[in-house]
């Protein structure tokens, strides 16, 4: 999720060096876009309490993180169908589609390459992960349903964030990074809805 957020960030800053403009997003209709802004906000959210330490009390709210999950999903694929004059959210749903997937057929918890968390020295969330404390996420095993789906591709140093993706997390990413400068490059009849 912090590397969609820093692909988002990146996006703005290539749009004005491209010569886009802040100003076309005046013309986004927000009554179509919320959708998406809510998932993206409720998965941040999700992710965010998921990996705290002090996240001992799970047990008694997993299944209404796993519930929440799924609305975001929903919200997600709402706000995607119905802004898809966009062309750049086309990898987005894709993307979306796959994360949604490997989550539905896996338990609702999304697997993640422990030897990935080694390589990147994250001993927290590797405790986290081989004790089951997170509620939403599981190490892949000889059990896990279609691992290359998973959590299993490592983006270590000198990325000053380094992290773990999934294939469906590369095409949101990449949909999201175009999207932007779909907006902040054409024109108001290009994007505008009606």
């Amino acid at each position: 999720v912090n590397m969609l957020i820093e692909l988002i960030v990146l996006s703005l800053i290539i749009g004005l060096i491209r010569g886009g403009t802040f100003y076309n997003f005046k013309y986004i209709n927000f009554k179509k876009i919320w959708p998406l802004i809510l998932a993206l906000v409720i998965q941040y959210f999700l992710v965010s309490i998921n990996l705290l330490e002090e996240f001992h009390f799970y047990e008694k709210i997993a299944m209404y993180l796993k519930q929440l999950l799924f609305i975001s999903y929903v919200l997600l694929f709402v706000g995607i169908i119905i802004n898809l004059h966009y062309r750049s959210l086309w990898p987005v749903l894709a993307g979306a589609f796959l994360n949604f997937f490997v989550l539905a057929v896996n338990n609702w918890k999304r697997p993640v390459l422990l030897e990935g968390l080694k390589l990147l020295h994250l001993e927290d969330a590797l405790w986290m992960m081989e004790n089951n404390q997170l509620p939403l996420f599981s190490a892949i095993t000889e059990g896990t349903k279609y691992p290359i789906l998973a959590d299993i591709i490592v983006v270590p140093k000198p990325y000053p964030f380094p992290t773990m993706l999934s294939l469906g997390d590369l095409l949101i990413g990449l949909g999201l990074f175009t999207l932007i400068q779909e907006i902040m490059l054409s024109g108001r009849n290009d994007h505008h809805i009606k």
